[in-house]
């Protein structure tokens, strides 16, 4: 028996109505509340937090070789992304990646180990498919995420051939986040213009079929709280 499960009280049906306009959706109290807050407390208090960037392709530095650099070195690399961002796609926040994690036997964080397993359960999948009207998902993946000031995930499409991504992810776990914070999942129509934006409220999912365009809003400087959430994608292989 799993340690997590979905909000009882949600009808899946009239949900996958709302998400067919759209092909995304804001769903609050997406996890029953005891869930929510297990895993919250796990994010806030048990992870060790590596470092996700871009350098012309995706860069991961786990917790320990973060602790190993100099802060000068890693001022530079802040630096650096920074001058990046000016002209292309970047990316700066702190990550666990929890499937890779879990593939490879870290065992630094068991109560996320049984998240994705939970994420990979007949109860999400099955929800999941219908949900966004494609019985082909198969599987989940997923990374944990913390957004703090000044970090960002610039403008992207999440269309990666290869990958087999149906629809993206993004589970809440961020307590009493202010608005003017920054820190939104937001969406571009065709004159980019944002469409859509969701605040990162707590025990919510936000999921959209992929392609589309979209982005996480800058992190404000003075924020006084981290963006804590559980991201990934459902696959049909």
């Amino acid at each position: 028996m799993s340690d997590f499960s979905l909000n009882s009280q949600l009808n899946v049906d009239d949900l996958a109505k709302e998400y067919a306009s759209k092909r995304r959706l804001h769903i609050p109290n997406i996890l029953s509340e005891v869930s929510a807050n297990k895993i919250a407390t796990c994010l806030e208090t048990q992870v060790p937090w590596g470092f996700a960037y871009n350098n012309g392709e995706s860069q991961f530095l786990r917790a320990e070789e973060m602790q190993k650099m100099s802060a000068p070195d890693q001022q530079k690399l802040l630096k650096e992304l920074y001058d990046r961002a000016r002209t292309g796609f970047q990316y700066a926040y702190n990550c666990y990646p929890i499937l890779d994690a879990y593939m490879n036997g870290w065992g630094q964080v068991p109560l996320l180990d049984r998240v994705l397993e939970f994420i990979n359960s007949e109860e999400v999948l099955a929800f999941m498919r219908t949900l966004t009207g494609r019985p082909e998902i198969i599987k989940g993946d997923a990374q944990a995420t913390r957004y703090g000031p000044g970090q960002f995930l610039k403008f992207h499409t999440d269309n990666v051939t290869e990958e087999f991504r149906v629809a993206a992810f993004v589970l809440n776990f961020t307590r009493d986040w202010d608005p003017d914070f920054g820190g939104y999942l937001q969406f571009y129509d065709k004159d980019w213009d944002i469409e859509e934006a969701f605040l990162p409220r707590f025990n919510a999912l936000n999921i959209f079929t992929v392609p589309q365009n979209h982005a996480v809003s800058y992190v404000a400087n003075y924020a006084t709280k981290q963006r804590y959430a559980i991201t990934g994608w459902f696959r049909y292989k």
